[in-house]
């Protein structure tokens, strides 16, 4: 496997994340794929094998490119993300194991070998557990997805606040501007209508505000209402 890149957590936008919660949502799919297809080998079927050598690369290279990285997809980029991979769970050595599992199992299928229904057996009771830790790197991802929403949502509140502060100067400018201008009597007209533009101004950024706050709120309910439930991939063929 390359290299792990380093990458800064902030510096990982929303849709790269997307990418990999569909990268390690297909990763379930293909072990599954894999397993049933070691299985119909073991059987007879005379097609599986190339099914599971296609799947098997697939399954190889996203891993790697969710652990180290490509051109485009940032590796592992958090802490939480390393403690899964490397820490106690072992995800990243434990899916080696099942990559290497499958490529003798592949051996001593070609082979004939004796050694076939252990390996298949192997891969069998590997499946399961497997799939959960796919599972719960599918879900780590999202809970990373999670993060991102959260600080966006902060950060555009931190900017309605900082405009809110300015248009409360701005008003403040705007009504001394006003006073003066009517205590300048008729030599003040041209200095009333321009702050009579200001007011304007000040209206149109306050209803902007309104409707960041407004809408920042409303993404953030339905994110909390519409958060997807994580279903177990039926095994297919």
């Amino acid at each position: 496997m390359k290299q792990q890149t380093q990458t800064r957590r902030e510096d990982v936008s929303g849709q790269v994340i997307g990418e990999l919660i569909n990268l390690s949502g297909r990763q379930r799919m293909l072990s599954q794929r894999i397993v049933l297809h070691v299985l119909l080998a073991s059987h007879g079927d005379s097609d599986a094998l190339a099914v599971v050598k296609d799947c098997l690369a697939t399954f190889a290279a996203a891993h790697a490119d969710l652990v180290s990285g490509n051109d485009h997809l940032p590796g592992v980029f958090s802490e939480a993300l390393r403690q899964l991979y490397f820490g106690t769970h072992r995800a990243d050595e434990r899916i080696q194991q099942f990559i290497a599992h499958v490529n003798h199992a592949v051996t001593s299928l070609e082979s004939d070998s004796t050694g076939a229904r252990e390996e298949t057996g192997t891969l069998v009771a590997q499946a399961t557990p497997l799939l959960e830790l796919l599972q719960a790197i599918t879900l780590a991802y999202q809970h990373e997805m999670r993060g991102i929403e959260m600080a966006s949502l902060r950060r555009q509140n931190e900017i309605a606040e900082q405009l809110g502060n300015i248009s409360m100067q701005a008003n403040i400018v705007a009504l001394n501007a006003r006073i003066a201008a009517a205590r300048a009597g008729q030599f003040g007209r041209e200095f009333a209508v321009i702050t009579t533009v200001l007011a304007d101004i000040i209206k149109e950024m306050d209803q902007l505000i309104h409707s960041v706050v407004d809408t920042s709120g409303a993404r953030d309910a339905s994110g909390r209402r519409g958060a997807p439930r994580q279903e177990p991939v039926a095994m297919a063929g």
